[in-house]
């Protein structure tokens, strides 16, 4: 009797053994990761189609910071302690682009003043990496920052500063600010007292122009002595008209063509105009022929350069 309770024992326990089934698990495939971020294990299997209690237990040679496809080991288990290998294959990808942050998306200050470039800038960062560094290579295309800039400090005129930033996987950032240059403040004669802003760093000055009393075909300066010819009504004259040769139809008209001229000129950095007036135009006789005309003041060096007298 004893052999043969030995016997059914034994069947008992091969039939046990052999019935055991094997751990079922569905996997998800060719999944994408963004780089830097946690891998969801729920992603990795189908759990309606996988065995009740399925877990993840052990996730083998993933690097969230390799771009790139990947193969993984995926260890999965249940509360009966039954483990299965599989392998996956998973491709992290890189698509936030670093951070720029300006402190003012413009930007003022007076010729001759000091300019850094990169002062305006409050941060460059990655979302993953973190602080990205200023570099000074201009062919710079990874993991870093580079400042373009065409300001010169020292000239008057409206310019822009370009921030062109690189993550360590070749994401690229680009931001601007404008930087404008205001001209020095210019000392000005007591006869100019009455002066008015003319919004370019510029003054304007009505009043600038002798009004003429008798003919004479002087030259256009601003200030003229008293023309000496017989008076012509209603024929203009040269004296009244500024060094501009313009005639406007209007006071406002006339500033407005001044402070558009010398914007253009700045901005092509050719301008060597310190200030401008306006005035009204009159005729031989020193009637007012209700016109306006405008004047400009170059600087010492520009006259001295060319042998003007102003």
């Amino acid at each position: 009797m004893k052999k043969m309770s030995i016997l059914v024992v034994s069947a008992m326990m091969i039939f046990v053994v052999g019935c055991s089934k094997e751990l079922k698990v569905t996997v998800k495939d060719n999944l994408e990761v963004e780089y830097g971020d946690k891998l969801d294990y729920a992603l990795l299997y189908d759990k309606e189609k996988s065995d009740e209690g399925v877990t993840v237990k052990e996730v083998k040679n993933f690097d969230a910071k390799k771009t790139g496809e990947q193969e993984i080991t995926v260890v999965f288990s249940d509360s009966d302690e039954k483990t299965k290998e599989e392998t996956l294959k998973v491709t992290v990808k890189d698509t936030k682009k670093p951070v720029i942050k300006l402190k003012k998306e413009k930007l003022e200050i007076t010729a001759g003043d000091k300019f850094d470039a990169a002062s305006n800038i409050e941060s460059v960062k990655d979302p993953v990496d973190g602080d990205l560094k200023k570099s000074e290579d201009k062919k710079l295309i990874k993991n870093g920052y580079i400042i373009s800039s065409d300001v010169n400090a020292k000239k008057a005129g409206s310019y822009t500063v370009k921030v062109t930033a690189y993550d360590v996987n070749g994401n690229k950032a680009e931001s601007s600010y404008k930087v404008t240059i205001k001209k020095k403040p210019q000392e000005q004669s007591e006869t100019q007292n009455n002066n008015q802003s003319s919004g370019n760093g510029y003054t304007s000055n009505q009043g600038s122009y002798n009004k003429p009393t008798s003919g004479n075909t002087g030259s256009n300066k601003p200030t003229q002595s008293k023309p000496q010819q017989t008076c012509k009504a209603g024929v203009i004259h040269p004296n009244a008209i500024g060094n501009t040769g313009k005639l406007f139809n209007s006071e406002q008209e006339a500033i407005n063509w001044a402070n558009a001229y010398i914007e253009d000129c700045d901005n092509k950095g050719n301008c060597n105009i310190v200030s401008f007036g306006y005035s009204k135009v009159f005729d031989y006789c020193g009637n007012d022929m209700d016109k306006w005309t405008v004047g400009f003041n170059y600087g010492k060096d520009f006259c001295d350069k060319f042998g003007l007298g102003c």
